[in-house]
């Protein structure tokens, strides 16, 4: 036989009591800390491409599956990193 699960049916004040009495820092309960990292914030820079340079930078980044200002990004990163080597 299938086991219904339990609902709760409680108002404002029913939910006010059961979170008094319940918490997920009970004993028994393992709590661990999480390193969160944030990504360096971006600046906007315009940039004038020829319209079929913008056309093919477009197609090869649609190709990978990725935003053509990404692509770019990515370019620039890795040329720099080449530059500074």
């Amino acid at each position: 036989m299938k086991k219904r699960k339990r609902r709760l049916m409680l108002g404002d004040r029913g939910l006010r009591e059961y979170y008094d009495r319940t918490s997920s820092l009970d004993e028994g309960r393992k709590v661990r800390s999480v390193q969160m990292t944030f990504p360096k914030p971006r600046r906007l820079v315009a940039l004038r491409l020829d319209e079929d340079v913008l056309h093919e930078v477009r197609r090869i980044a649609a190709g990978k599956g990725l935003n053509y200002s990404t692509l770019m990004r990515m370019w620039i990163t890795e040329r720099l990193n080449r530059e500074r080597a």
